[in-house]
Formats: C-alpha cells, sequence, structure tokens
C-alpha cells in the first residue's frame, strides 16, 4: 500500500472512531439529518417561487396575485430560518454532548497513566490534547458531517431544478466545475498539512508556557527573562507562520471560487440575453437561474471548508487516539483489594531503573516487618526515593519482587492498596481551595470533629486557627500561601486521615525550621505508633529511634542494623552522622 492510502486508511479509522463516540447522540442526529435535508429542499426551491412570481404576476400585470406570492415567501422563509435555528442548536448540543463524554474519556486515561508518561510528556503538550485538540472536533460534528450532507441534498436538489428549467444553460453552467474541484482539492490538501504544523506548534507553545510560568521564580531569580523570552518570541514566530501558511490557503481559493461564480454568471447572462431577445426563455426563468448558480456553487464552496472542519478534526482526532491507545504506560490493574493490611513489606532482588541507561537499584532485598520501622539514608542518587516509589506503585520494578503481606504487588488492586498506604512527601502539593478540601481528600466523608480531633493531635489546629476563615482558608495553587512546615503539618493530618496500615515518609521533616520539626516529630511519632514505616530522611537525627536502619549507595544495599550497631560498625552510616552532626 502506498504512503498516500496508508494515510487514507489511518483518516478513515479515525473517523468510524469518532462516528462510535456519536452513537448516544444516534437519535438527535437522525432528527438533524432530517432537518437539514428539509432545509436544504427549501432552499433550492425558493428561486422557483422568484420565478413565478416574476413570470406570472409582475410580467403579465397580475398584481392582485403579488399579495399572495409574497405571503407564500414570507411563510417560506421564516420556516426555512426555524428549521435553520433549530438545525443549529441541535447539531452544536450533539457536538458538544459527544466532546463532553471524549473529554472525560482522554482525563480518566490520563490519571490511570504511569508517572513514567508525565515525565516523558511536557504538561502543555498533554493540556493540548485535552482542551485543545478536543475543542477542534467540535466543528467536525457542529460544521461537518451533518452540514455536508445537507450541502450535497442542496446541491443534487438544485442540479435538478436547473436541469428542468433549462439544460443547455445548465451544461454552460458545468463549464467551471472541472476548475472548481481541482481548486476544493489542492485546498484540502494544503489545509490539512499546514493544520498539521499548526496543531504541534500550539502544543510546543502551551508546553514552553507551562513550564516558565511554573518555574518563573527561578527565571526571575537567575536574570534569565531577556534569554527566555528571545526563546518565546523564536516558538511565537513558528506558531504565527503556521497560522499564516493555513490563512494562505483560505486566502487563494476563496477568490478562486468568486472568480469561478463571475464566470458562470457572465455565461449564463450572455446566453441568456441571446435567448431572451428571440423570446426563447422568459425574464422570470433567467433570474432563477441566476439565483441557481449562487445557491449551487454556495454548497460547494462550502463543502471544502467543511472538509476542512473535518480533516482537522480527524488530525486532532489521531492526536488524541494516539494518547489513549497508549496501552504500556496505564498503570498495573491487580484483582487483590487490599481492604486491611498487616504491613509486611519485602522486597527480593528488586532491579529498578527510569530509564534503561541508568540503573536505579540493583538487585536489592530487605524486609520490613508489620509494625516495625524501617529508614532509608544514604547520599543523593543512591535510590531512597525510588524504594518509596515502588512502595505505593508510582512506578514499576522491571525484574525481582515485591510482596505486601506476602503476595506480590502488582496482584492488588491499586487504588484499594493506596488507600491502605499513607505517603507523606518532602514537596508536599496542595490543591488550590480550602484546607478542609485538601485533608478530606482521601476521606471525603470525614465529620468536621474528626478532621479538628486529628489536627489537635498532630498540633497543627492551632496554626490552622489563626488563619483568615480557619479550615476554609484558601491555600492557593500548589499550596503557596503557606509555608512548607505548614503544608507538612497539613500532609500529616491528610495521612492520618485514611487511617492508614503502611507509612512511607519521603525527606518529611527537611528544609523546615527547629519549631516546626519538633512539631513534625510529635506527628512522626503518633503517625508510626503500631504501623509499618519506611523513613527516608536527609536528618540523620530524626531517625535514631527506628527499629531498622538500611544504608543504601548507588542503588546497593551497603549496610543495615539500627542506629546503635551501624554508629559500631564506624562506616557509611558512621561518616554520614558525623559528618552531619559536624556539619551542625
Amino acid at each position: 500500500m502506498t504512503k498516500s492510502g496508508k494515510s487514507k486508511g489511518l483518516q478513515w479509522s479515525m473517523f468510524l472512531r469518532l462516528m462510535k463516540m456519536a452513537e448516544e447522540q444516534r437519535k438527535f442526529i437522525v432528527i438533524a439529518v432530517i432537518l437539514t435535508i428539509v432545509q436544504s429542499l427549501l432552499t433550492a426551491l425558493q428561486p422557483y417561487i422568484y420565478k413565478r412570481i416574476i413570470d406570472e404576476v409582475i410580467m403579465v400585470g397580475r398584481f392582485q396575485y403579488l399579495g399572495y406570492w409574497c405571503t407564500i415567501l414570507f411563510i417560506w422563509l421564516l420556516v426555512q430560518a426555524i428549521l435553520g435555528f433549530a438545525n443549529a442548536y441541535l447539531s452544536e448540543n450533539i457536538a458538544q454532548s459527544i466532546i463532553l463524554k471524549l473529554r472525560q474519556y482522554v482525563y480518566e486515561h490520563l490519571i490511570q497513566l504511569k508517572m513514567r508518561f508525565f515525565d516523558k510528556t511536557p504538561v502543555g503538550t498533554a493540556v493540548t490534547r485535552s482542551v485543545s485538540d478536543i475543542q477542534t472536533i467540535t466543528d467536525l460534528f457542529s460544521a461537518g458531517v451533518i452540514t455536508i450532507l445537507g450541502d450535497l441534498v442542496q446541491i443534487i436538489a438544485i442540479l435538478s431544478c436547473m436541469v428542468y428549467l433549462n439544460w443547455k444553460l445548465t451544461l454552460l453552467t458545468m463549464l467551471v466545475i472541472p476548475l472548481l474541484m481541482y481548486s476544493a482539492n489542492k485546498f484540502r490538501k494544503g489545509i490539512r498539512d499546514s493544520f498539521q504544523d499548526v496543531r504541534n506548534q500550539v502544543s510546543a507553545l502551551n508546553a514552553f508556557l507551562q513550564e516558565r510560568i511554573s518555574g518563573m521564580g527561578v527565571v526571575q531569580l537567575f536574570n534569565q527573562q531577556e534569554r527566555e523570552f528571545n526563546k518565546f518570541k523564536i516558538i511565537n514566530k513558528k506558531h504565527r507562520d503556521a497560522n499564516v501558511k493555513s490563512i494562505f490557503f483560505y486566502s487563494v481559493f476563496f477568490p478562486i471560487v468568486e472568480v469561478l461564480v463571475a464566470l458562470a454568471f457572465a455565461i449564463i447572462i450572455a446566453f441568456g440575453s441571446v435567448l431572451l431577445f428571440d423570446a426563447k426563455i422568459e425574464l422570470g426563468e433567467i433570474t432563477a437561474f441566476l439565483m441557481f448558480i449562487n445557491l449551487f456553487f454556495r454548497p460547494i464552496r462550502a463543502i471544502a471548508d467543511r472538509f476542512n472542519n473535518i480533516q482537522m478534526g480527524i488530525v486532532a482526532a489521531e492526536r488524541i487516539f494516539n494518547l489513549i491507545d497508549d496501552k504500556e504506560n496505564l498503570e498495573r490493574k491487580g484483582t487483590i483489594v487490599a481492604t486491611k493490611l498487616k504491613g509486611d513489606i519485602r522486597f527480593e532482588n528488586v532491579e529498578f531503573a527510569y530509564n534503561p541507561d541508568h540503573q536505579v537499584l540493583k538487585s536489592i532485598s530487605f524486609n520490613v516487618d508489620a509494625g516495625k520501622s524501617m529508614a532509608i539514608v544514604g547520599t543523593t542518587g543512591s535510590g531512597k526515593t525510588s524504594i518509596a516509589n515502588l512502595i505505593t506503585q508510582m512506578y514499576a520494578h522491571q525484574n525481582g519482587s515485591i510482596l505486601i503481606d506476602d503476595i506480590p504487588i502488582e496482584n492488588y488492586d491499586l487504588p484499594s492498596l493506596r488507600k491502605r498506604i499513607a505517603f507523606v512527601l518532602q514537596d508536599v502539593f496542595l490543591f488550590s481551595g480550602s484546607i478542609r478540601t485538601n485533608l478530606v481528600i482521601k476521606n471525603e466523608e470525614m465529620s468536621t470533629h474528626e478532621i479538628e480531633r486529628i489536627a489537635k493531635e498532630i498540633g497543627a489546629y492551632d496554626f490552622i486557627e489563626q488563619l483568615p476563615g480557619g479550615f476554609e482558608f484558601n491555600v492557593q495553587e500548589r499550596g503557596l500561601s503557606l509555608s512548607q512546615g505548614q503544608r507538612q503539618l497539613i500532609a500529616f493530618i491528610r495521612a492520618m486521615a485514611i487511617s492508614p496500615d503502611i507509612i512511607v515518609l519521603d525527606e518529611a521533616t527537611s528544609a523546615i525550621d527547629s519549631k516546626t520539626e519538633s512539631l513534625i516529630q510529635k506527628a512522626i511519632e503518633l503517625l508510626l505508633k503500631n504501623r509499618t514505616a519506611v523513613v527516608i530522611a536527609h536528618r540523620l537525627s530524626t531517625i535514631k529511634n527506628c527499629d531498622e536502619i538500611l544504608v543504601l549507595d548507588h542503588g546497593n544495599i551497603k549496610e543495615r542494623g539500627n542506629h546503635e550497631a551501624l554508629m559500631a560498625l564506624n562506616g557509611v552510616y558512621a561518616d554520614l552522622y558525623n559528618t552531619q552532626f559536624q556539619q551542625n
């Protein structure tokens, strides 16, 4: 199969998939099609009324019938307007309903993708797929498929009327059709390619803006405003050029159509004038024929633009379906529901890498008994956070086995497993909204009394009550209206809210002041009580009371034991501890 054939086959496949998503709107689509056909027929037959008014009333002086025919024409136009409104409203309603379903489908897929996907995909690109690309598909339904059907019916009806009135004049009109079809085909191909470029540039622009706006503090701190602005100008120029290219095809095609329509008019006027002079045709017939020509070329011109809408929709659909069809990045889905966990954790020869060229964990094995705490320490890049990510299944290991309560972790139903595991990060992410909304994110059924009780136990109640609005205080985007320590305390309340069986603390006590650290230490003691815990920390003074400490170095386990035993070894852990103690 040729490249062109494969491309057409792919486009047809995308089109059929989009049509399948419209099955729930089948009844309304049928109604819209019927309205479109009726409206098109009324439009096509309208010149015939003018012919009869001119030839049977005005030209023969029977003005007593003028009011009668004007009433018919008024009712005719009124019905057309009503049908046009109903059809436009229904078509747009159908399109929006389909887009609603498709956008939900895409978002549902996005929230099931592994973190590996988001590591590789700029946020702006994902936003473009979920918003801009899906919005483009709207025109495929509202001003595409259904409307094209109406245009085709109108063309056939008009052509039939023209042949009925005068087949010779009809043949003369058809002389310009080959040129029109050739121009329309060139326009269709050109606009398809240019639109693909436009969508790529929109995606690049969104990705750039999202990243720079999120990192604006870094841009300003390092005085990179001018450099980043120059980068933006280059990307923005490419976006403009892509749009200008698409505008070029419109600018060429529509004037060509107008010229061809004018040429058809000239041919009919010239030939019709001769026939009128020889009394072989009536004035009303020529007038109707000129109106038919205008009506005939209008849908032909529109169809090219409608096909453009379909082409743009299919290009956008291809990008969306490529995202949806990405099954490799879907999170694993086991079948065992974790209603309650004992909390035994076991790693057996686990290997893990974020990319094939760099092994992070190298065949490591260890276990954490139920109700016990294990601290994991090591230099930056040793693999500490990777272990935390594997326990919570934010990432999947490549080799070896991870077992919780002697069951391979991939066999668990992931949402139910995560309900039993609390994960407190170093960089706490809070969603824009109230503190209360962020606290009940994992347990929306929590009562106000329960939230306040946990906040008091954690030691965060007083600072929350001092905020404007208390628990209804808006934390703003990413929780930036709160300090790092305050966000950490809220994260602990959030963790306690689900009464977890396993706790994973990743650098939960770093980058905070000593006063807040004492509160967090109290919260940690409360949180770890009678629970299995994996604690990752740079501040080694905070983990001395853990039952066991695991020392990592470049993905390998170097030492293992409690604080006293490891200090007695005078090895890697002792070096880390003494170095940190001297710095403090």
